[in-house]
């Protein structure tokens, strides 16, 4: 039986001027607004299945860090016509602060929100790939709200949802789930 190390702890990502294309990071150039780049979100989600149904934009205190960055509400209609919610966090890379230059520090910070939303396109049309290949998998499930508004990730990351993996001396039991 395998079961998978989770840490809590805080990933580290680089400052949005030091992000750079050779690392992985990609969009630091996107001319697009944050209305486009919100609106092809809103397709890429669809494409997946769900309807987006606001987007919250706010500030995430990550480690010592601020970030700019949404939360993006979405539904999923079940096989029954419930609708199970959703939500996507997504947060920008950090800014240097410039107390000398704030309209500079503004742009950047705008500027790393777009790069943002850019990979968060990237990624969720990226996961439209894999939904289409894998068959059963399905894109959208760790973003689907668990308890206390928290997201199926959250829950697993914070080990309390582990515990639906069975004992490691049991055996394990196959069926299907119905989602009434």
């Amino acid at each position: 039986m395998f079961t998978p190390q989770q840490t809590n702890q805080v990933q580290d990502v680089p400052f949005y001027d030091d992000a750079t294309t050779k690392d992985g990071w990609q969009g630091q150039g996107t001319t697009k607004s944050i209305a486009t780049l919100k609106s092809e979100i809103v397709q890429s989600v669809g494409r997946l299945g769900g309807t987006v149904t606001r987007f919250q934009r706010g500030v995430y205190e990550v480690g010592n860090r601020k970030r700019d960055g949404f939360q993006i509400f979405y539904v999923i209609e079940s096989p029954s016509g419930e609708l199970i919610p959703g939500r996507i966090d997504v947060a920008s890379l950090p800014v240097r602060s410039n107390s000398r230059n704030s309209q500079s520090e503004g742009k950047r910070r705008e500027q790393s929100l777009c790069m943002a939303l850019y990979m968060l396109r990237m990624a969720l049309d990226g996961s439209w790939f894999l939904q289409q290949l894998s068959p059963g998998y399905s894109a959208l499930m760790p973003f689907m709200l668990a308890s206390d508004n928290r997201t199926i990730s959250q829950v697993w990351g914070e080990s309390a949802m582990r515990n639906l993996l069975p004992p490691p001396n049991s055996d394990f039991i196959e069926g299907v789930v119905k989602i009434a």
